[in-house]
């Protein structure tokens, strides 16, 4: 549970960086997002029970933070591929539904017998399933088109470009997730996490070899 923690930790300070050199929107937008997801990568490895457990708030930040995390995933790739309005009309509707869901999310009242079930081993194992179905409503209109945003980016970049052949692992990077999370909201749980880790650790190679396809192109400038 700990890879997933780790993997996030080191995208976070990479693209931190890459901000402070760049400037550039979405890479901003993408910053905060991977910090999301390190914290909510954090609280499933914490929520383990040799650790903390099913503890409730953990429970509730983690839900809460996970669906807006793909939504700004989306809202960059916005910024990044149109350099048009969209981007900013797709972050004000993300920013306006998360903040539904987080005040919803935070004031419901979970099953806290599923958080203290003896086949709890830690939020993963129910993802969504302890909270009301009035909460749950909101995370696909927010993961749906963040996802969906993503990987039709990344597709779309690799069909104008096939030389970026990173856009390929990132668009497979944000079908994983959101094939868990799909999973996850039939009851099949056990796929969850992994398709989470594997999800994160494909958006790092394609963000590392974009890096690496950017630092190429400016070499070869540089040089003309």
């Amino acid at each position: 549970m700990l890879a997933g923690s780790i993997i996030a930790a080191i995208f976070f300070v990479l693209l931190l960086m890459q901000y402070l050199r760049r400037r550039k929107t979405h890479q901003l937008i993408w910053t905060v997002a991977v910090a999301l997801y390190f914290i909510a990568f954090l609280l499933e490895f914490l929520s383990s029970p040799e650790l903390v457990g099913g503890d409730v708030w953990m429970y509730k930040l983690f839900y809460v933070i996970s669906a807006p995390l793909v939504g700004l995933f989306g809202v960059g790739s916005l910024y990044l591929l149109t350099h048009k309005p969209w981007g900013k009309y797709f972050l004000f509707y993300v920013v306006i539904t998360s903040s539904a869901m987080i005040a919803a999310g935070l004031t419901a009242t979970v099953d806290e017998g599923m958080l203290a079930s003896e086949n709890f081993e830690g939020f993963e194992t129910i993802a969504g399933g302890a909270m009301p179905q009035y909460v749950r409503m909101i995370s696909p209109l927010l993961t749906v088109p963040g996802g969906l945003s993503l990987i039709g980016a990344a597709v779309y970049s690799f069909w104008l470009d096939r030389t970026r052949k990173y856009n390929l692992i990132i668009a497979l990077g944000g079908l994983f997730p959101f094939f868990g999370g799909a999973l996850s909201r039939v009851g099949m749980y056990t796929l969850f996490y992994a398709f989470d880790v594997i999800g994160a650790l494909l958006l790092f190679v394609g963000f590392l070899l974009s890096m690496e396809y950017i630092k190429k192109r400016e070499e070869t400038a540089e040089r003309t």
